[in-house]
């Protein structure tokens, strides 16, 4: 195995995850059993220092006809639409200048730059259902993988006054390929947003279902700027945010070209305590923790519950659900063997899922339904759990419990 960033081949292993199926592959009931697994491993390149996974699903089977949609949820509709109105005022962005998104999926974050005022914006989507609804939407999309080829045949050189990159430079099979690519059409004065859900914020929340092999790369500000320097670029602006449990949002130019902001050398300072000392205690803790939730979860399902006789029991157990099927929540469920005889169903709004299984657990997919709730809702997209309890704060009030399983076991009830 060589690193995924500089090619190094002095890799340690920080977590083993065990044999999983990738995170997207929601089943049929004729698929269920038969899904494929592969090694889930996270490793830390010891001369870059960046973490990524060693096993790669192509990116024609996990990307090709993939089910996430950004604009399901309004936290992440909202955050989008802060950052574009950011970029527009920081950079004094026109409604002429190219902005095109990598991986922009149904078109969300090039919906909020044209409420921004910039109407020339493009989406580079590899998923022809998503496609189609960006399409739909209003956006100009390319169905394609974005790559060296793609932004030569399609975009051309220096087009590009800014490139956005959200929760997408992680699932590079192509990486260096795709940074060629920005490199070849940014134009002088352009900037590449990449967005990133931050490997320091998995390890202080403890959120090792952020592992999946979708996520080939884990950044900090300092993997992510070791990755950039070979091909002249740098990073001169970033900052925190709490979307996805903790991201940073970082802006990156043509070396040289913008000074380095104040919050960006306050940013790299903090970076600096995720070591691998941190990231070996990181991993001792998920592994000491691999039968809390399932055992919490088991008493719960049947509290008050004894065999009354031979042939039933004193009541029946509690209903769990799961509240949303994100592809984190599979390695949670995976990792610490929790399936559809504990869970008995997941809800999700997202069309694209219902009615299929999630891979290995075998959970079932239906539709939320106000008429349908259990004793008891985990909280797979705890990610956005702020959101969620607001939207079911009647639900709460009138008994059901909401279980949110990072960074601690947490139950939500009136």
């Amino acid at each position: 195995m060589k690193c995924r960033s500089c090619k190094s081949e002095n890799l340690e292993l920080i977590l083993d995850l065990g044999d999983q199926p990738w995170c997207n592959d929601f089943l049929t009931k004729e698929q269920i059993g038969t899904e494929k697994k592969y090694p889930l491993r996270l490793f830390r390149c010891e001369e870059c220092e960046l973490l990524q996974i060693d096993a790669t699903v192509p990116k024609e089977i996990m990307f090709g006809d993939h089910c996430y949609l950004s604009g399901t949820t309004y936290t992440l509709r909202e955050h989008f639409l802060k950052v574009a109105k950011e970029n527009v005022e920081q950079f004094g962005l026109k409604s002429e200048d190219l902005i095109v998104d990598i991986g922009g999926n149904d078109g969300t974050q090039m919906l909020q730059y044209k409420e921004a005022g910039i109407s020339n914006v493009v989406n580079v989507e590899c998923s022809k259902r998503v496609s189609e609804i960006s399409i739909k939407a209003g956006v100009k999309t390319l169905v394609d993988y974005f790559n060296k080829q793609c932004a030569e045949d399609k975009l051309g050189k220096g087009t590009v006054k800014l490139f956005n990159a959200s929760g997408v430079f992680f699932h590079l099979e192509e990486l260096h390929s795709v940074i060629e690519g920005i490199k070849y059409s940014l134009s002088d004065d352009g900037v590449l947003v990449v967005q990133f859900m931050y490997a320091g914020a998995m390890v202080d929340n403890k959120n090792f279902d952020t592992i999946y092999h979708e996520h080939l790369c884990f950044y900090t500000l300092q993997s992510l700027q070791n990755l950039l320097s070979p091909y002249g670029l740098e990073i001169f602006d970033a900052y925190y945010s709490e979307i996805h449990s903790g991201s940073i949002i970082s802006k990156i130019s043509h070396i040289g070209t913008r000074e380095k902001t104040q919050r960006y050398e306050d940013s790299l300072e903090k970076d600096k305590k995720y070591t691998k000392e941190k990231l070996i205690e990181f991993a001792k803790g998920v592994e000491s923790s691999r039968n809390k939730l399932k055992e919490k979860l088991t008493e719960l399902k049947y509290e008050g519950v004894h065999v009354a006789s031979d042939f039933e029991m004193s009541q029946e157990p509690k209903k769990i659900y799961a509240y949303g099927a994100p592809a984190k929540g599979n390695t949670l469920l995976n990792y610490f063997g929790i399936d559809h005889t504990l869970i008995d169903k997941a809800v999700e709004i997202n069309e694209m899922k219902i009615g299929s299984y999630l891979p290995g657990s075998h959970i079932p997919i239906v539709k939320e339904d106000p008429d349908d709730v259990p004793d008891y809702y985990l909280l797979l997209s705890h990610n956005f759990a702020e959101e969620i309890i607001h939207k079911n704060k009647k639900l709460i009030f009138n008994g059901v419990k909401f279980i949110i399983p990072f960074p601690e076991i947490k139950i939500i009830e009136r």
